[in-house]
């Protein structure tokens, strides 16, 4: 495997305040506790995590029940034993539920939090990683699909047709029918013929079968995938996880003006210093939403009362009085969320990627008055899968993965640049003219000294000019010959890189790599994976 890097100030749509983070920390230190390439950033995080061996003893039964229901094996009960100790510490990320594993990133910071995990703990300090399952988040169009390439390297989108029993149900509770059995034979159509497609095809279907849900099919399959690391996944839909982080609801109920005027401060210093607000906040702002009758509704604020779009009204005794009888019922919204998840778990450090950052950096309000600590944010890692066909491709035309993304038409422009002549047209314009006004002048110097010879110059002059048009017609066929091919290769290049405008780690899912490059793939990527390079890597396998 070969592997080069490029800096994030190349790479598209990055933000300043991703940048900043990567780059100049200075700048955005007060929106955020630690530096994540401090070694000592862990340690100090580390010595602020309470140590309540009694609520770890709970929140591990819980887990425990879990992961063995996921398939886990030895070394993920290993780690949750390790997790009971109130001196092991968890490196934390988190992924939507998406089909098939969503896209490929999934697999990148997954293995980001297990290397981060070996290394804090082999430096002393003893750390497990854990992955937090967004089953909560209702949006179902963002996880019902996935893309893959097909066999002649073409973007193809996989859809699931079923719908939530609900509007707005918690993806990860979305039950799987048997719509998923077309999208399974698809994919035998489209993935590569070989062993390893044919392993991983037949992981699948055992699953991703009619009658699980959404969630669990994903936490099935994430397992086989990285139960040999011994991580351990975490379903926050579980009510007694609810329970067990309550204290985190009732200071959102409780507090929820303090807590909307802290981060509409927040959001300020950051439009102020010349970032982003990830999230919209408004007066009317809330941390939570409701579930009623299984659909998820948000709460906003207004007269002293929680209210939802649909009508819905609560005060705040009403609404600590269900979160006390059916806490699995009140739910977290994107800033809360990981309130939730640092209420449960002993969370040194969460690995996230640029728009996860974001969310941080207005977190960071909430965590200050709800748990008053924080943890490392840590960046996770960044790849580009380059084939031997886009390698070949960029050696031919001595191009590079910011080329790709600079647009379609610069590409082509500098692919063209290596093997067209340029100005060929004018220069054919020019020659043509220069020639027929020599022959005017031959013509005209015979006139006088022999007549006769007029009429032989002006054959040859026609001949003259035909051998040119003849020259041009051909060195216009081959570039257009040549500028198909450009397209062709252009055309290659963007749907294996930058498919959809976008870079590849976001839309193809992490399977359509498994398929190609077999079993060892995640191990390869396990060593590649850097902890301390703040730059996007390119791998050529």
């Amino acid at each position: 495997m070969d592997c080069h890097c490029i800096p994030y100030t190349h790479f598209p749509n990055a933000t300043r305040l991703f940048v900043d983070c990567l780059y100049n920390f200075a700048q955005v230190r007060e929106f955020y506790s630690y530096n994540p390439f401090d070694g000592e950033s862990f340690r100090r995080a580390a010595e602020k995590i309470p140590q309540d061996q009694e609520f770890r003893r709970q929140v591990v039964g819980v887990l425990r029940e879990q992961n063995r229901r996921f398939g886990a094996r030895e070394h993920t009960f290993e780690n949750l034993t390790k997790l009971q100790d109130p001196n092991c510490v968890a490196v934390v990320t988190g992924h939507q539920v998406g089909l098939f594993s969503g896209p490929a990133f999934a697999f990148y910071k997954n293995l980001s939090a297990i290397k981060l995990a070996r290394s804090l703990t082999q430096s002393g300090l003893r750390a497990v990683p854990v992955i937090w399952l967004a089953t909560e988040d209702h949006d179902f169009e963002e996880v019902n699909h996935c893309f893959v390439q097909d066999r002649d390297g073409t973007p193809h989108r996989l859809s699931y047709a079923g719908q939530p029993p609900v509007p707005n149900a918690a993806s990860g509770s979305v039950p799987i029918t048997d719509a998923i059995l077309p999208l399974l034979d698809e994919l035998h159509t489209l993935m590569p013929e070989s062993p390893s497609a044919t392993e991983l095809l037949e992981h699948l279907a055992e699953t991703y079968r009619p009658g699980k849900a959404f969630g669990e099919a994903f936490a099935g399959f994430m397992m086989r995938l990285f139960s040999e690391y011994g991580v351990i996944l975490l379903d926050p839909l579980d009510s007694r996880l609810h329970r067990l982080s309550s204290s985190a609801f009732r200071a959102a109920i409780e507090s929820a003006p303090v807590l909307t005027n802290a981060l509409l401060e927040r959001n300020r210093r950051l439009t102020e210093s010349g970032y982003h607000a990830q999230v919209h906040v408004g007066d009317d702002f809330s941390l939570l939403f409701v579930y009623v009758n299984g659909e998820r509704r948000a709460l906003r604020m207004r007269g002293g009362r929680f209210v939802t779009a649909q009508g819905d009204t609560y005060s705040t005794d009403e609404l600590l009085a269900q979160l006390e009888r059916a806490p699995e019922t009140i739910s977290a919204n994107v800033l809360l969320r990981p309130i939730m998840q640092d209420t449960l778990l002993p969370t040194v450090a969460y690995v996230g990627g640029p728009s996860e950052m974001a969310y941080f950096a207005q977190a960071a309000a909430v965590y200050e008055r709800v748990l008053g600590r924080m943890p490392v944010v840590f960046p996770r890692a960044s790849l580009t899968m380059l084939d031997p066909a886009a390698s070949r491709l960029f050696g031919k035309y001595g191009i590079s993965l910011p080329d790709v993304f600079a647009g379609k038409q610069p590409l082509r422009d500098k692919m063209a640049s290596r093997f067209l002549p340029p100005g060929l047209t004018e220069l054919f314009k020019e020659t043509a003219a220069n020639l027929e006004a020599d022959l005017q002048r031959i013509q005209e110097a015979l006139s006088t000294f022999d007549p006769t010879l007029v009429d032989a110059a002006e054959t040859s002059g026609r001949k003259m000019h035909h051998q040119l048009t003849t020259l041009e017609h051909k060195a216009a066929a081959a570039v257009q010959k040549r500028s198909e091919q450009i397209e062709r290769d252009a055309t290659r290049l963007e749907n294996a890189l930058y498919p959809k405008k976008a870079p590849q780690e976001r839309i193809y899912s992490g399977i359509n790599f498994l398929a190609r490059h077999g079993a060892g793939f995640m191990r390869e990527l396990y060593e590649q994976i850097p902890l301390h390079s703040a730059q996007h890597q390119v791998l050529g396998f």
